[in-house]
C-alpha cells in the first residue's frame, strides 16, 4: 500500500481515538517578494538549517493524544505529544536510509520527553504507538 493510504487509515485511526492530527510540512525554497527581493525560508518543526534537518527530521503528523491521569488527578486530562511518521505498508527501517534514521532520531527525542512516536505502516501501528488496545 502506498503512503497515502496508510496516512489515510492512520488518520481514522486517530479521529476514533479523539487524537488531533495535524500535518507537519517540512522543506526550504526561496520566496520572491513583489519587488523582487528574494528571501530562503524554512519551515516545518526543527528544520532551523540544513545541518539540523539532516539530522534529525520532524515527523509527518505530530498530533496530541487525550490522555486521563493517575487517581490523584480524577477528571483531569491532559494532551500526550505524539509523532507519527507514515510510510509505505511494505516499507521497513534500514540502516542505510540515511533520512529514515534522521526521522528515528526525532522519535527518540520526543519518546525521551515523555512522548510517543514511531513509524506508521499500518493501523496496528498506530495503536501500538498510542498504547491502546
Amino acid at each position: 500500500m502506498l503512503e497515502s493510504p496508510v496516512a489515510q487509515r492512520m488518520r481514522l485511526v486517530c479521529a476514533q481515538l479523539g487524537v488531533l492530527d495535524q500535518r507537519n510540512n517540512v522543506g526550504a525554497g526561496t520566496m520572491i517578494d513583489d519587488k523582487g527581493k528574494t528571501s530562503h525560508i524554512r519551515w516545518g518543526l526543527l528544520n532551523e538549517s540544513k545541518k539540523q534537518n539532516d539530522d534529525v527530521k520532524s515527523s509527518d503528523w505530530i498530533c496530541i493524544q487525550p490522555v486521563v491521569i493517575t487517581p490523584e488527578m480524577v477528571g483531569q486530562t491532559i494532551g500526550v505529544y505524539v509523532a507519527l511518521e507514515t510510510k509505505r505498508s511494505d516499507w521497513h527501517l534500514t540502516p542505510g536510509d540515511k533520512r529514515a534514521q534522521a526521522q528515528a532520531a526525532y522519535h527518540r527525542l520526543v519518546i525521551a520527553h515523555g512522548g510517543r512516536a514511531g513509524f506508521v505502516t499500518c493501523e496496528a501501528d498506530v495503536r501500538r504507538i498510542l498504547m491502546v488496545g
